[in-house]
């Protein structure tokens, strides 16, 4: 790997953003981590390795989907403007975006029996894809005992009772216990001032403004959720649920699937999950498969937003403070609670995931799921293991 320049950030207009992010769209195959590698390697010209590793921090603590806000994070530093934050989230996110819609459009009206057993096959695979994810995010997530507590309690809280309600209460109880946990709190910074972000998005007025419209906006949908309106509760479950992702966008798979269990079966999310696995760009581009499936494509274009939008309010929110304020270790330990609990929601997943897949069967989907395990611990990429998911449940099951 080619290390990045460590010397300088440069600025970019908005094309020279475009000229890089183009491929991104296409190519960023694998998870937020995969995604962050290539986006790393894509901007070595552009910005410092520790501004970089800054960033990363800043998103992988932050309510929203990590590579979606770090694509978002940069553009706009680099451009100096939210502009560019918007710019590259729509060359990252679009491509795999419209495919998804398609999809979401096509897929459920086809009546094909060998097409469906394709798409049990790529949901089988999956299981492994989200065991990875619980993996790696934990390793950064769980740091002592206390933490693996957080985590284990996290995991079978949200198990049994999978509501957005109940995950604000368990990210809540995370940060005030892991706050309490810690006794060396104090406002002494972690960070030297002279080793934090140098270059940074520094729009204070608009950081103030999307805080509050964030808070405004999270306690209106919080209550619109309960509207019995179709279009209303769609888009205020997503913006719900998109406000409690810290890390990976697994974390909330069991909510959003229990948020709009009104409008789509069980069936009809697992494989719209294992649809969005083969794509490129983030997994909240699930969003729009849903509200295509659902309400057509003006359903669609609105899932998309309000599934994103809690993002671009944190990100932008955040960024002209973080420079300030991220090094005071009353800050890391509420984060770092946060992170845990945030951390068994993906275990959860896992739990309904399996159960759902063996509904009907045994032997095959959780073949299929150990074996997709290790293609993965090989580091054979996702899209080639729940493809091959798919083959293998086809040649075995179609008669």
């Amino acid at each position: 790997m080619i290390p990045m320049d460590t010397s300088s950030s440069k600025q970019m207009n908005l094309k020279q953003l475009g000229d890089v992010m183009f491929p991104l769209g296409f190519i960023t195959y694998g998870g937020p981590l995969a995604h962050i590698n290539v986006l790393r390697e894509r901007f070595k010209n552009y910005t410092t390795e520790d501004e970089f590793q800054e960033l990363f921090a800043l998103c992988q603590t932050l309510p929203g989907p990590t590579s979606t806000q770090m694509v978002i994070a940069v553009g706009a530093n680099l451009t100096h403007s939210c502009l560019g934050g918007l710019v590259a989230f729509l060359y990252f996110s679009m491509p795999s975006a419209f495919v998804m819609m398609i999809l979401g459009l096509t897929v459920p009206n086809l009546q094909i029996p060998w097409i469906q057993l394709l798409i049990n096959g790529f949901k089988y695979a999956s299981i492994g894809v989200i065991i990875e994810a619980a993996y790696k995010l934990s390793n950064g997530a769980i740091k002592n005992k206390f933490h693996l507590f957080l985590w284990i309690v996290s995991a079978i809280v949200t198990t049994f009772f999978p509501t957005p309600s109940i995950a604000v209460l368990m990210i809540v109880i995370g940060a005030i216990s892991n706050y309490v946990s810690d006794r060396q709190i104090g406002q002494q910074l972690l960070i030297p001032q002279e080793e934090q972000v140098q270059h940074t998005f520094d729009s204070w007025l608009l950081g103030y403004r999307s805080l509050v419209g964030y808070g405004i906006s999270f306690v209106l949908f919080f209550f619109l959720s309960y509207i019995d309106w179709m279009p209303i509760a769609i888009c205020s479950n997503l913006f719900k649920t998109g406000s409690l992702v810290i890390g990976g966008g697994h974390v909330v798979l069991p909510m959003i699937q229990f948020s709009l269990s009104n409008y789509l079966t069980t069936e009809q999310f697992w494989n719209a999950f294992a649809l969005v696995s083969c794509m490129p760009g983030p997994m909240f581009n699930i969003a729009i498969y849903l509200g295509a499936l659902i309400g057509g494509i003006p359903m669609a274009i609105l899932a998309e937003i309000f599934m994103f939008l809690p993002g671009f309010f944190t990100i932008f929110g955040i960024l002209p403070y973080w420079k300030k304020y991220r090094g005071l270790r009353t800050i890391r330990a509420v984060l770092q609670g946060i992170a845990a609990v945030a951390v068994g929601f993906i275990l959860s997943a896992i739990v309904h995931l399996i159960i759902n897949s063996c509904s009907q069967a045994f032997v095959v989907p959780i073949g299929i799921g150990i074996l997709s395990c290790l293609c993965l611990y090989k580091g054979i990429p996702i899209p080639f293991v729940i493809i091959g998911g798919g083959f293998i449940n086809l040649l075995t099951e179609y008669k």
